[in-house]
């Protein structure tokens, strides 16, 4: 998957995670007890809840809000939707959840793309799997530096393996290259000019990941992460589960709508209803409460305070009572 949460991890008094690498104080028996209502979330950074301590998360909050759901964490720092589905397959299906959260927040259709992250962002030095399509079908392409001796192949000889990394990466595909004649001022602005048309060849040819501030339809991205969605909301199905997506804001995109009501994820929201999915935009949430409190309080830096992670198990409690799914029932039982 790339990487993951260690065993017992520990970092400061921040994060702590169980035996299996969920984040969370205890340990959590394969099937869930009786008259509880277990929901296992997957997703990135959102969904994991970075900068805040555990008893702070989302997941934990909407727990103590409700005695009978057990929230689960399988939450990734960095992960894209690929890896939160391959973790899902993984480990997650194996503790029989009632409710499986697809989390997922709009920069991650960018990660379905790439897999080498400094590639497209600074940050975590390590490779991901990603998936391509092929004919109609998504095809795995494995990560391509999974043991530690592959990491030192990429220190001794940075420019072969980054060149064989970036075949299969958008992002390093429209990037600009470092080359020997860099040290004169005419390459480097010849550099920036191409760089220039490339990217307005993108946006012509509908190759580029955004179409006038929205998902473009047409991109590889956006085609891979219908279909990984449609592949995660059947997996859970084929196993008992209720899917449920979970669309996270960030700041910018929370002042972006309280500001001009936009959506830039709105061509995928478009695509659930066509489909059936069931999906929570916490757009909402922030938009219903935020006049209780200033934005820059919802937020820990890049990802929610404790108050907007209270906000997120509020909106997601309501959800989930106003479509009867906080009554302890039968694994399999609802749709």
């Amino acid at each position: 998957m790339g990487w993951g949460i260690k065993p017992y991890g520990v970092w400061q008094e921040t994060y702590r995670a169980n035996s299996k690498g969920i984040r969370g104080n205890r340990e959590y028996p394969v099937d869930p007890p009786d008259g509880i209502i277990r929901i296992s979330t997957f997703g990135d950074s959102f969904t994991h809840c970075d900068d805040v301590k555990n008893e702070d998360t989302w997941q934990e909050q909407l727990s103590s809000a409700d005695p009978r759901l057990e929230v689960l964490n399988f939450g990734v720092g960095g992960y894209g939707l690929d890896q939160a589905f391959l973790r899902y397959k993984e480990e997650g299906i194996t503790y029989h959840s009632h409710i499986v959260f697809i989390g997922f927040m709009d920069e991650n259709i960018k990660r379905l793309v790439n897999i080498y992250r400094p590639f497209y962002y600074p940050g975590i030095p390590l490779t991901k799997p990603r998936f391509c399509i092929q004919g109609d079908n998504l095809v795995l392409l494995q990560n391509p530096l999974a043991r530690l001796n592959d990491s030192r192949m990429l220190l001794s000889k940075p420019k072969e393996i980054l060149d064989k990394l970036g075949k299969n990466d958008f992002h390093y595909q429209c990037s600009i290259k470092e080359g020997p004649f860099d040290f004169s001022p005419s390459v480097r602005l010849s550099k920036m000019g191409y760089h220039f048309v490339y990217q307005k060849y993108l946006e012509l040819s509908d190759k580029s990941i955004f179409r006038k501030g929205f998902y473009n339809p047409e991109s590889e991205a956006f085609k891979i992460g219908t279909k990984l969605f449609d592949e995660f909301y059947c997996t859970a199905q084929k196993n008992s589960s209720l899917p449920v997506i979970v669309l996270f804001p960030n700041k910018q995109d929370v002042e972006r709508y309280l500001s001009h009501h936009i959506k830039i994820y709105a061509p995928l929201t478009q695509y659930f209803d066509s489909q059936g999915y069931r999906y929570i935009e916490l757009l909402q949430a922030f938009d219903e409460y935020h006049t209780q409190s200033n934005v820059d309080n919802l937020f820990n830096g890049y990802h929610y305070s404790p108050l907007g992670n209270l906000i997120v198990a509020k909106f997601i409690l309501n959800y989930l009572k106003e479509n009867r799914l906080t009554n302890p029932r039968k694994k399999g039982v609802g749709s």
